[in-house]
């Protein structure tokens, strides 16, 4: 039997089985809401999608605005985006971005303040009901909302997501052979980010860390081992482990530290877009279309890989791990985000 990707993945491999939304019928006739991308893509989308919500919510249309975001912003006028960014990736959201020149109605501007800031309704936490009438959703809890929202909403148009579906089925089912097995294999996802989060004054989780999580997580979710010990002296136990980084100099760190244990990476493509600097927002302004293109392919590798593994392990201090969590729909219990100096005491992933 060939070797495929585990059934989690098909929320994101196979065709949508949701239809999409229709962002024209709105019963608000005086105001029009717009949503600002701020920051890296997953902050973007973590606005986007609760803005989006909002707007549902309002039974208001809404427009979704690159004009101040930096991840269309290039030095050389060959290198900028003739139309969108957003919808060189991914299918539109919201009505044209020409419907605010051209509107009479008010606009609204629904950003990072309204959206995230409002953690008491908008933010739209786990354990507060919603009732959306123009969704036809009634009492839903905000997690299964967002949920429901992102994949009606966030769709990656069918060449990205068809060849990044097959870039990982390629990458897992190669490492699968090596190791014997030639059918569906469950993984366990890091997410490692470096890059300019250092700016911001956190402090990375160490590599040591996330082995001892993958460890742990051996024994109680993938019947590795007796306990840590077995899996140290047992190594053929562990997992296969999928790296998603934007600094590739950690793969050889994790590899000397556990020589036996089979870790896949994007980073091991050498005609992908990579960094061993980890990502900085403003190195984006001096990439050309080939970089971009290069570097949003490797990323959609790993969000899938981070969507669909069994079990995975990442940070708070990025927006990543969010937006991953929403990906996800399995158990709670496999989601794992390491303590790090400065956010022990933020909150949970409940408040998110």
């Amino acid at each position: 039997m060939s070797f495929r990707l585990p059934v989690s993945a098909e929320d994101w491999c196979a065709v949508p089985k949701l239809p999409p939304f229709d962002y024209s019928q709105c019963k608000d006739k005086v105001s029009i809401n717009k949503l600002p991308l701020y920051g890296g893509l997953t902050n973007s989308l973590k606005i986007m999608l609760l803005g989006a919500v909002l707007s549902f919510e309002e039974d208001r249309c809404f427009v979704v605005d690159e004009s101040t975001s930096a991840l269309p912003k290039r030095e050389s006028p060959e290198d900028s985006f003739n139309t969108s960014f957003y919808n060189r990736y991914f299918s539109p959201v919201g009505l044209p971005s020409h419907t605010l020149a051209s509107t009479n109605l008010t606009v609204q501007t629904r950003g990072w303040e309204e959206t995230w800031g409002n953690w008491s309704h908008n933010r739209r936490i786990k354990s507060q009901l919603n009732t959306i009438d123009s969704l036809g959703l009634k009492s839903i809890d905000g997690h299964s909302l967002k949920r429901y929202v992102m994949k009606r909403l966030w769709r990656p148009l069918p060449w990205l997501r068809k060849s990044a579906c097959a870039k990982l089925e390629n990458q897992l089912g190669r490492h699968a052979q090596r190791r014997g097995r030639t059918s569906e294999d469950e993984f366990i996802a890091f997410s490692v980010r470096r890059g300019d989060k250092a700016s911001e004054n956190f402090t990375f989780a160490s590599l040591d860390q996330y082995i001892i999580a993958a460890e742990k997580a051996a024994v109680t979710h993938f019947h590795g081992g007796r306990n840590e010990t077995d899996i140290y002296s047992n190594p053929k136990k562990m997992p296969t482990i999928f790296v998603a980084t934007d600094d590739c100099t950690v793969m050889g760190d994790f590899r000397s530290r556990r020589p036996h244990w089979n870790f896949v990476s994007e980073c091991d493509d050498n005609t992908n877009h990579q960094s061993n600097n980890g990502f900085r927002i403003n190195d984006m302004k001096r990439w050309d279309s080939e970089a971009t293109d290069a570097h949003f392919r490797k990323f959609m590798v790993e969000l899938i890989a981070m969507a669909s593994a069994k079990y995975f392990i990442g940070v708070l201090y990025t927006n990543v791990t969010w937006w991953v969590l929403f990906m996800r729909s399995q158990d709670p219990s496999t989601f794992k985000i390491l303590t790090t100096p400065g956010t022990k005491n933020r909150e949970g992933i409940d408040y998110w």
